[in-house]
């Protein structure tokens, strides 16, 4: 672990670092065409997961702009959508809109669970004593057991799991372990270069424009709701803009949009400073040609480098 805080948690503790994601919007998909109508309304390719698997999905628009960013947990009878808080409002409408003749039914279930993070060399061994199960060790693989669900999450640049609990009685042994601060995760989600939905993403962002198409994005999977619009910039190759990370001498005020040479280049749209790497970095909105990974450009603010994620030390 890079990051002073769950290096120093772990350590001394012999236990994991906690963060409690409780606020993180939750939607439980049920009925017979949950997997289908998933399907044809996101970006990946949810017909084709094995059992316990999930993945990284998009929830386009007709536009093929982003309305939503989640991960998908197929369980044995419903799926999970877990991603960051207040998706809810736009997107049970949205799938209301579609449901009409599906026999599929998205409940938000955000108020009646919790989600963890649990982080550090100890999370997996903990993981296994506390609660039986033997932590899944691919990305977005997943176990659940009674009313605990536990996946390997991307979210942050370590080995890492994220934890949903339900039942009556949402009080769990994570509450007690060494609690991580909202900056620790933050440092730890840009250095894994992860967007933050309604951050560093929004409904204008067109899908590709997230740079995330390995993981989130299925160019063989037939027709779904904003297909053709991916598919066309696709065989374009390529996009205006993209989410690169960037190196910046001092600390950027909030939403900071950079001109270069009298153009508008960049917009900063997450930064924290990093004990990894001694110095403000964020996650920003770079316009094509000023894009190339490596670049330094001089901005009235001082040096600005442009780097490819995840950022590596």
């Amino acid at each position: 672990m890079n990051s002073p805080e769950v290096r120093s948690a772990a350590d001394r503790w012999e236990r994991p670092l906690c963060f409690d994601l409780s606020r993180r919007t939750r939607l439980q998909m049920s009925g017979a065409d949950r997997v289908k109508f998933l399907h044809n309304l996101s970006t990946a390719e949810i017909k084709k997961l094995p059992p316990g698997q999930g993945c990284e999905t998009f929830i386009p628009t007709l536009q093929g702009r982003i309305l939503g960013h989640f991960f998908a947990l197929p369980t044995v009878d419903s799926i999970y959508l877990t991603g960051v808080p207040n998706q809810a409002e736009s997107l049970l409408p949205h799938f209301q809109k579609y449901a009409v003749i599906e026999d599929v039914e998205v409940v938000d279930r955000t108020a009646d669970t919790r989600e963890y993070l649990l982080a550090g060399p100890q999370a997996a061994t903990w993981i296994e004593q506390t609660w039986g199960i033997a932590p899944p060790e691919t990305n977005l693989q997943i176990v659940a057991v009674d009313n605990v669900t536990i996946y390997r999450t991307p979210y942050v640049g370590h080995s890492a799991w994220g934890v949903i609990v339900g039942g009556a009685d949402h009080a769990t042994a994570a509450d007690a372990l060494p609690q991580g601060t909202a900056e620790a995760l933050s440092a730890l989600r840009i250095e894994a270069g992860f967007p933050y939905y309604g951050h560093d993403l929004t409904d204008e962002t067109l899908a590709q424009e997230a740079d995330r198409d390995a993981a989130a994005i299925s160019f063989t999977k037939g027709c779904y709701l904003g297909q053709e619009t991916i598919a066309r910039i696709d065989a374009l190759g390529h996009v205006n803009r993209r989410l690169l990370g960037v190196k910046l001498a001092a600390e950027p005020s909030a939403d900071m949009s950079f001109e270069i040479d009298g153009k508008p280049a960049l917009r900063v749209t997450s930064s924290v400073f990093s004990p990894t790497f001694e110095s403000w970095i964020g996650l920003a909105m770079v316009r094509r040609g000023f894009d190339k990974p490596g670049q330094t450009w001089e901005t009235s603010c001082g040096p600005v480098e442009i780097v490819a994620l995840p950022f590596s030390s």
